[in-house]
């Protein structure tokens, strides 16, 4: 009797454990965070309010998996929305990994291709699964919670079935914006892709500054020069990238550009993985 009591206890001890973890972990309704996971030299971002989830990027390999069981709760097995930049591995493998162990909503991509076997991969995981996929219009916005919304800024189907040297060019462009503030997301792409996208915008009347930038390709100076600071005009920039990567990233020259425009810039290899909050006060480190 008293081994059956002592088993019972022990029962019970673990199911209020896994309830206060759970608790603990899970945000508020009121609570938007946008992270910047450390996955080396790649790139992952995450969007989360209560159990919605918007992941941007994977990663290079899975170490994504542990980034995120840090932040979701253990209950929550869905993502209800992943964007693929472009398919370089160092942005694409992560998702894999995701794909495999959460259920996915929905995939934007910019369509670009490559014969790689993780690209490969991806496709065949996204088909066996009918995970629906598409290739989001220049401006197509979405509401994903609130007044919360995502929206496509570049470079709708214009590198829709492309295979070229340049992968970083065919990067989805994106803006998330709540309480009147805003995040923007380069991927990878260049400085001579951008300044025709800004044109574009530009003509268009569309709004694409932002308070918080993710720079472009890992501090590399091909992802970032001063018209894209005039232009995006951010308060806060991150740069993720891999702790003494063969790249040299980030380059001195970006860094002493943002510091010579005063924007407080983070890195994954010096912080780790790195969350801001979004309130309507604005946008502020977790």
């Amino acid at each position: 009797m008293r081994r059956i009591t002592k088993i019972i206890l022990g029962v019970l001890i673990i199911i209020l454990i896994f309830l206060w973890v759970t608790i603990a972990k899970s945000p508020t309704t009121d609570s938007l965070n946008i992270y910047f996971l450390n996955v080396g030299q790649g790139d992952a971002e995450l969007i989360q309010k209560g159990d919605y989830q918007i992941l941007i990027d994977g990663g290079p390999d899975d170490s994504i998996l542990s980034e995120i069981g840090k932040i979701m709760p253990i209950t929550d097995r869905r993502i209800d929305i992943v964007i693929l930049t472009h398919p370089h591995a160092d942005h694409l493998t992560g998702i894999n990994q995701i794909i495999q162990r959460y259920e996915v909503g929905q995939i934007y991509s910019s369509g670009s291709i490559t014969t790689s076997d993780q690209y490969l991969n991806f496709l065949n995981a996204v088909t066996s699964k009918n995970i629906p996929m598409s290739i989001p219009e220049i401006g197509d916005k979405i509401s994903v919670f609130g007044d919360a919304e995502l929206q496509f800024l570049w470079p709708g189907k214009k590198y829709l079935g492309i295979s070229g040297d340049n992968l970083n060019n065919t990067s989805e462009f994106v803006r998330f914006c709540e309480f009147s503030h805003c995040a923007d997301f380069l991927g990878d792409m260049e400085t001579d892709e951008q300044a025709i996208a800004y044109a574009q915008l530009k003509a268009n009347n569309v709004d694409y500054s932002a308070d918080l930038l993710k720079i472009s390709h890992h501090g590399s100076t091909n992802g970032t020069n001063a018209t894209t600071l005039n232009e995006i005009n951010p308060q806060v920039a991150v740069i993720e990238v891999g702790v003494e990567n063969k790249y040299g990233h980030p380059h001195a020259a970006t860094l002493d550009l943002l510091n010579s425009r005063n924007i407080q810039d983070y890195r994954t290899d010096r912080d780790g993985t790195i969350g801001f909050s979004l309130t309507p006060g604005g946008i502020s480190p977790n």
